[in-house]
């Protein structure tokens, strides 16, 4: 069974910018995470930053969160205003960050920490993108309200 597998964020560990550890209870703390995978040299990352402010405090009171991932440097947040972590490479997150190919990549994590739908390729300044976005993270919530 497929759901089974486990997601490398049930075991989670990173830092934020601030270097205070962080682990798998940011995702259980929310009923949606959109996880950003970017990083400082990506220009349509950059270029996505402020809709990324904007997604983060549109979504709080829903109980979700934006949480940026530099896979690159950790050299500044560039103007995110959300949380923005390091993660180690050989963690399993770390692994699965290695293996995205393009960038930015934007994923949903439940409460479970589990991977929700698939991942979306592309900046979410693309007004397509954050209504796709937003409908996923919706139905994310409605989801977990339900149970």
């Amino acid at each position: 069974n497929d759901s089974e597998e486990a997601s490398p964020f049930r075991d989670f560990s990173g830092q934020d910018y601030d270097g205070n550890t962080v682990d798998e209870s940011l995702f259980s703390k929310n009923a949606v995470t959109v996880v950003n995978f970017w990083f400082t040299g990506c220009k349509p990352c950059v270029a996505e930053l402020s809709k990324l402010n904007e997604l983060n405090d549109a979504i709080k009171s829903m109980g979700g969160e934006v949480v940026g991932i530099n896979t690159e440097t950790f050299d500044g947040n560039q103007g995110a205003k959300y949380r923005n972590l390091s993660i180690d490479s050989a963690s399993a997150a770390g692994k699965y960050a290695s293996d995205i190919m393009a960038f930015p990549t934007t994923i949903l994590v439940d409460r479970n920490g589990n991977i929700v739908g698939e991942p979306m390729i592309g900046g979410i300044d693309n007004q397509e993108n954050y209504d796709t976005l937003m409908k996923q993270i919706q139905s994310v919530i409605d989801a977990d309200s339900a149970k």
